[in-house]
């Protein structure tokens, strides 16, 4: 009986509980769930941390940390603004995709929520990101599985912005090109399966006579009912208008830490070198891509721009302080912010005749 009940409490501590069982998931029960993220969070850091003193070790610790701070702090400020700039743009896409399932959201609320996606960047696939599909279904009182595919396709298009935009500067520069063709593939395949429900109809068929055969129709069936809505050729027209500008601005982080430190950078050169290296660490799969991502930046400054070995890894480290760490500190400060929508008083009942009553029904 106590192994029982043991069992039943470990079950409701998992991750799939919390899916399938939304309505009961309690404030105490997503806090933990936050805190879960940011232990693993705090790991990224100091994985990131490591790889950040071994390229300055690389280029000679003095060298790289004179540069660093020799650099001009103007200049390197904005490397911030472009990124957040691009967070702007996406955030448009973001609410272009809630529009499409005509989930509303007060703008306020909408947009910490959406900045809060990026402190789970240093999970893997940024799969963490669906922690912010329970604050919305918190809001707003629509079904989990019908919020999931809005997370899901922001993602996918930001991967499919970057994976087109490395491949047009690789083709404008004629190298790696089969590399980052290979490598978009490895990366976009699996979005194939929580994108199209052929692989969920055919589990479907196999769990035939099994007994999560009822609860998996019926969660798989939520989820490719709103995914269907989003999954079409105008929705991703759309949404390249927003992220493959979007992914532009990211790239100019490397720019302005170039020009920070001194090196007057062709602008292509900056898309290139910043677009393959995310691309390598995206197919690592490596949470955060770190490591990957570091050592591809820094290898491809010093054989694309040209720039002494110290200068590399301080531009890297850089660039990566203003691009992945801006954006998961950012995003916890709103993560831990959108704590209070957990409140009762800031949860408000859906109203009967609104189509988040609807699908609650």
């Amino acid at each position: 009986m106590a192994r029982v009940k043991e069992t039943e409490k470990k079950r409701k501590k998992s991750f799939w509980y919390s899916i399938t069982h939304t309505k009961s998931l309690s404030p105490k029960e997503y806090r933990g769930m936050v805190r879960k993220v940011s232990l693993f969070v705090a790991a990224g850091f100091l994985g990131s941390f490591i790889v950040f003193i071994a390229l300055a070790y690389l280029g000679g610790i003095n060298k790289v940390i004179g540069i660093m701070f020799g650099s001009n702090l103007l200049l390197y400020s904005l490397a911030f603004v472009s990124e957040m700039a691009g967070y702007t743009i996406r955030y448009a896409k973001w609410s272009y995709f809630l529009k499409r399932l005509k989930v509303k959201v007060p703008s306020k609320k909408n947009f910490m929520v959406y900045l809060s996606l990026y402190s789970m960047n240093i999970t893997p696939g940024k799969i963490g990101r669906v922690v912010a599909a329970f604050t919305l279904n918190r809001i707003t009182k629509i079904r989990f599985m019908n919020i999931v595919p809005i997370v899901t396709m922001d993602i996918f298009t930001d991967f499919l912005g970057i994976a087109i935009l490395a491949l047009i500067a690789s083709l404008y520069f004629d190298k790696y090109v089969i590399f980052v063709i290979i490598a978009d593939i490895v990366m976009l395949l699996p979005f194939v399966f929580l994108l199209n429900d052929w692989l969920f109809n055919l589990l479907r068929k196999m769990l035939k006579s099994s007994r999560y055969l009822e609860m998996f129709s019926l969660y798989g069936e939520e989820y490719f009912a709103s995914q269907s809505i989003l999954n079409k050729p105008d929705v991703y027209l759309v949404s390249m208008m927003f992220t493959l500008p979007a992914a532009f601005f990211s790239s100019l982080t490397l720019f302005f830490a170039l020009t920070a430190v001194g090196v007057l950078p062709h602008l292509s050169t900056t898309v290139f070198s910043y677009t393959i290296a995310q691309i390598t660490g995206m197919v690592s799969t490596v949470p955060g891509t770190v490591g990957v991502t570091d050592a591809s930046l820094a290898a491809l400054l010093g054989s694309v721009a040209g720039v002494s070995s110290a200068t590399a890894y301080a531009v890297t480290i850089m660039t990566r302080l203003a691009s992945l760490w801006f954006g998961v500190i950012l995003g916890g400060i709103c993560l831990f912010y959108t704590l209070r929508y957990w409140h009762p008083k800031n949860t408000k009942k859906p109203d009967k005749g609104s189509s988040a009553a609807k699908r609650l029904r």
